[in-house]
């Protein structure tokens, strides 16, 4: 085996954010680690032979994102705000449309992956 055949593709939902931001450069920086997609609301600011930046704004409709999640080994999730960044109200939506992103990202990821040849 080649170490390609052994190398994972990896997505990371949330990349621009302290916890996801650390996800990303551990990652880039991995040999096991074939590609990096990010999908995330702005661009992560990186450039990387191995990063796929997808944009996304709509988290609580994340169906366009069957193809980009059907093509990964594993999914990381670090979307979210921190508190006082946003109103009370604000950090409460935010906080239900990302639980129900999040179970909707890990039922996808979990499928096994289709050969990406």
């Amino acid at each position: 085996m080649t170490v390609t055949e052994n190398q994972k593709r990896l997505v990371i939902v949330g990349a621009t954010g302290m916890v996801g931001g650390y996800a990303l450069r551990y990652a880039l920086d991995h040999p096991a680690v074939e590609l990096v997609t990010t999908i995330g609301r702005r661009k992560v600011g990186v450039s990387h032979s191995k990063l796929n930046e997808v944009l996304h704004q709509d988290f609580a409709d994340c169906s366009a994102l069957a193809g980009v999640l059907s093509r990964q080994d594993a999914a990381i999730f670090c979307l979210g705000t921190y508190t006082g960044s946003v109103s009370d109200v604000e950090l409460r939506t935010i906080t239900q449309v990302i639980q129900s992103s999040s179970h909707e990202f890990c039922a996808r990821a979990a499928r096994p992956r289709r050969s990406h040849s």
